[in-house]
């Protein structure tokens, strides 16, 4: 198991946002988090309607992830709010454990206020010093500038872009782009 870092405070222009692992009483309340990023439809794939499990399972779900020792979960809490959701899932396959798939979900009222930025701050330093992570890769949407002039301004790269990959339902297609950063 990975060794996990003690809850940190960060001052960001929203506040004093603590950033802690996830515990089990933070079912609900993440699981709503998620649905409610979801529901605004701009940017991940999934819709709400398509999480496959319960608050109570996906909550014990990533309270497991925070365990393995090629992941990190953070939890953001804003004025006792959970107000974000990092994951940095490390592969489950011998050839790829060195990778984690970093994914963000940040509240609407949370976002442009260093709330993200803070978050997948605390992240890094949690995955550079997990001995099993050399690379941190992610997926977004081209066209989602602000998410895109984060990940770059972390150090983030393109790696490749895969045009026309997602389909909106009135008939758009949008470019899903791939940026990577080394932590080991």
């Amino acid at each position: 198991m990975a060794a996990r870092l003690a809850t940190e405070t960060v001052q960001t222009a929203a506040g004093a946002l603590t950033v802690r692992p996830p515990r089990r009483a933070d079912g609900s309340v993440l699981y709503d988090l998620v649905r409610s990023v979801l529901a605004e439809g701009r940017y991940f794939l999934s819709h709400p309607d398509e999480l496959p499990l319960d608050a109570e399972r996906s909550v014990a779900r990533l309270v497991a992830e925070d365990q393995r020792d090629n992941s990190v979960v953070c939890v953001g809490v804003l004025d006792r709010r959970v107000v974000g959701l990092i994951t940095l899932s490390g592969g489950r396959l011998r050839r790829l454990r060195h990778v984690a798939r970093l994914e963000v979900r940040v509240a609407a009222e949370a976002r442009g206020r260093g709330v993200g930025r803070a978050l997948v701050g605390h992240a890094l330093m949690r995955a550079r010093a997990n001995p099993h992570l050399l690379k941190v890769s992610l997926a977004v949407f081209a066209d989602n500038a602000p998410a895109v002039g984060l990940y770059r301004s972390l150090g983030f790269v393109e790696e490749g872009r895969r045009v026309g990959e997602v389909r909106e339902a009135d008939g758009r297609l949008r470019d899903d782009l791939l940026m990577a950063l080394p932590v080991g």
